[in-house]
């Protein structure tokens, strides 16, 4: 279990890395959007769909309904506050410590997955696998987005692929003290899944989908709505074990 667990953690970085070191700063940028919006549909289903169900039958679901309102407002009022301090740091027009934010927020970031992916194995094989896929395919995109950014502050590519070695190193993180810590307590799982769903459903309908919501046109809105079907419907055909 805790080898496939590692192994579910460190894929998106490992991916990413090789995605831009074959297709280049360019293509990958173009890679980012659909990437994330089938992940806007595939982690949405997944959050509604399994880990939050999966919660509320290891506990109380009034009390998981209280943990999930919690972690969705601590994660807006977090990302605001590191939101202003990102900006503040592209005021000063300072490339190392617009870059060292970049790294910090990936780190963290990853560290959250790696939490997520590990309790969810430890709920259902089916579910963790569905977890590694959700991860990989907003992860990848997110650190794309983060690489082409990190150039375009001046970096050199090699240097640039640090994001991916911080993602890396914080999934792994994550990962491990969530399987030893939640093995030695297992009544702590419906809470971590209650967390993962909470914030997994943030990242879908406050970071993600809100990047897709300006009139491009029927067509092209149609292209995007196919994207998010697919990654929802992907996901409870993966996740489906009954």
């Amino acid at each position: 279990m805790l080898t496939l667990i590692l192994i579910s953690c460190g894929i998106s970085s490992c991916i990413s890395a090789l995605l831009c070191f074959a297709a280049g700063s360019r293509l990958t940028v173009r890679l980012s959007a659909p990437l994330s919006l089938f992940a806007l549909g595939f982690i949405t289903a997944l959050g509604f769909g399994h880990i939050i169900p999966e919660a509320f039958e290891g506990g109380d679901p009034h009390i998981l309904g209280m943990v999930i309102l919690i972690t969705v407002l601590t994660l807006y009022f977090v990302e605001n506050l590191l939101g202003s301090s990102h900006k503040h740091s592209h005021d000063h027009s300072a490339m190392s410590e617009g870059g060292s934010g970049i790294l910090a927020g990936t780190f963290l970031h990853t560290i959250c997955d790696g939490v997520v992916i590990a309790c969810s194995y430890m709920s259902d094989l089916h579910v963790g696998i569905a977890m590694t896929i959700a991860v990989l395919s907003h992860e990848i995109a997110h650190e794309i987005g983060d690489y082409a950014v990190l150039v375009s502050l001046g970096m050199t590519p090699r240097h640039a692929y640090c994001v991916n070695a911080a993602a890396f190193t914080g999934s792994i993180t994550g990962g491990l003290m969530a399987y030893f810590v939640i093995s030695g307590y297992t009544s702590l799982l419906p809470f971590a899944l209650a967390i993962s769903g909470a914030s997994f459903i943030y990242v879908a309908l406050c970071d993600l989908m809100p990047r897709y919501r300006a009139h491009d046109g029927f067509k092209r809105n149609l292209t995007r709505l196919a994207l998010i079907v697919a990654g929802a419907v992907i996901c409870l055909l993966i996740a489906s074990h009954d």
